[in-house]
């Protein structure tokens, strides 16, 4: 038999999760103070509409807002500066260029030493457009105080060459061309998917008249015509979004997460992305004592792959320390940001097999932690569990008023396996 209000935190587990993250005290003396990675959404619509899509981005409106607004963009940029990130990732969710405006604005006031754009490079469609656009570009980078180091990253695949508004091998020779030509002071790369290498890079080679020289098993450089090279970087292929309809079997085609991220690991099973600064195209996840931080374009964030799915915040105002605050309230940022992404992976293997078995299929980092942590039930116990651990090894308490807190400030306890029971057993498994 389990103690009795154990099972009754599980007959409402959002309810039980609210009043545990409240009566969670944790014992940190210093929180993180700066960021390392952070990604700016800025829009959710996409014209090119690839067909594998993770975010399932269109010109299709998806939410009530789509976009984050002119006031939103400065509150944006104060956030970002304030958080003394290492890189600014302008990307994601939808095409980026489709707010031109808002990206030469970051590029020309946020305070970051770094600054990474994706873009599918629908917009290089002559020569002519494309020169402007680079020069743009340049000209915004070149007015920022700081002379931040710029990357604009061009995605390259098989979908982007098929989709309804196709991106095709001359626009990125234009991109390619103009960026070789007019020497602007930032970098270009190109970024696929591994079940692309060997053949999308080699028709812009084709298009360029340029070499492909292996690196490693995920990097290329391509060699352009003149003397200057172009790093190609190949990530997983992500079966989430549009991909799960997908009737292509690339299984074979892509490792998975784990083999992906293994040479990344702090030490053997610790993956931590809440504390990474994401520089794939260069081969490295290089850690960081700074938080990883998500800005979606409806003005929500969160610490990426470091916040459970209902302790996201809206940017309304307050401070980077602040929001770090309100996010270490809550046992699992400390399992994600101490642990790691696999820590909370092999929680939930056990917890509830098929669970953690769907989640893994998408092969897909960026939505890990909610796939994982979507059901009550399995956040609750993720909660109990990494606050039992917490309590146990003095970095936490909770308020003895709590019902909960004599089992687990008890080491002798199995909250672990009492967790199990209860879930497994809601979902009528053995």
């Amino acid at each position: 038999m389990h103690p009795p209000q154990l099972v009754d935190a599980f007959t409402d587990p959002s309810t039980a999760r609210e009043r545990l993250v409240g009566a969670f005290r944790h014992r940190l003396e210093e929180l993180p103070s700066r960021g390392s990675s952070f990604f700016i959404h800025l829009i959710e619509l996409c014209p090119v509409a690839c067909e594998h899509c993770m975010y399932s981005s269109d010109l299709e409106r998806k939410s009530d807002k789509v976009a984050l607004s002119k006031g939103e963009l400065e509150d944006a940029i104060r956030f970002i500066s304030e958080s003394s990130s290492q890189k600014l990732n302008i990307t994601g969710g939808g095409e980026p260029f489709l707010k031109f405006s808002s990206i030469l604005r970051l590029l020309e006031t946020v305070d970051v030493p770094r600054i990474e754009i994706v873009t599918a490079g629908h917009w290089a469609v002559t020569p002519r457009r494309t020169a402007r656009v680079m020069a743009r570009i340049d000209e915004a980078r070149s007015r920022n105080p700081g002379n931040p180091e710029l990357l604009l990253r061009l995605s390259i695949d098989r979908y982007h060459l098929n989709a309804p508004r196709p991106v095709r091998i001359e626009h990125y020779g234009n991109v390619l061309r103009c960026w070789s030509e007019t020497g602007p002071g930032f970098a270009t790369g190109l970024r696929g998917i591994q079940p692309d290498l060997g053949t999308v890079d080699r028709l812009i080679a084709e298009e360029m008249g340029a070499d492909v020289q292996e690196v490693d098993d995920w990097n290329r450089l391509l060699l352009l015509p003149g003397g200057k090279s172009v790093p190609i970087t190949f990530n997983v292929f992500r079966r989430s979004g549009k991909a799960l309809r997908l009737t292509e079997d690339h299984q074979g085609a892509t490792k998975t997460l784990r083999e992906y991220y293994g040479p990344f690991e702090t030490r053997p099973g610790n993956l931590s992305l809440a504390t990474a600064v994401n520089d794939a195209i260069r081969g490295e996840y290089t850690a960081s004592a700074g938080l990883a931080v998500t800005l979606d374009s409806d003005g929500t964030f969160w610490i990426f792959c470091g916040t459970a799915p209902d302790r996201k915040l809206l940017l309304s105002g307050q401070s980077f320390a602040e929001a770090v605050a309100y996010f270490f309230e809550d046992p699992i940022t400390h399992l994600l940001v101490d642990e790691g992404i696999w820590a909370l992976s092999d929680l939930v293997m056990d917890l509830a097999p098929e669970t953690h078995a769907a989640a893994l299929a998408k092969n897909d980092s960026a939505s890990l932690v909610n796939d994982l942590l979507a059901a009550d039930d399995v956040r609750l116990a993720v909660t109990l569990i990494a606050t039992q651990d917490l309590v146990t090894r003095n970095r936490a308490t909770v308020d003895p008023g709590h019902p909960l807190a004599g089992i687990l400030a008890d080491p002798a306890a199995d909250v672990t396996e009492m967790c199990r029971d209860l879930v497994l057993g809601n979902r009528g498994t053995p």
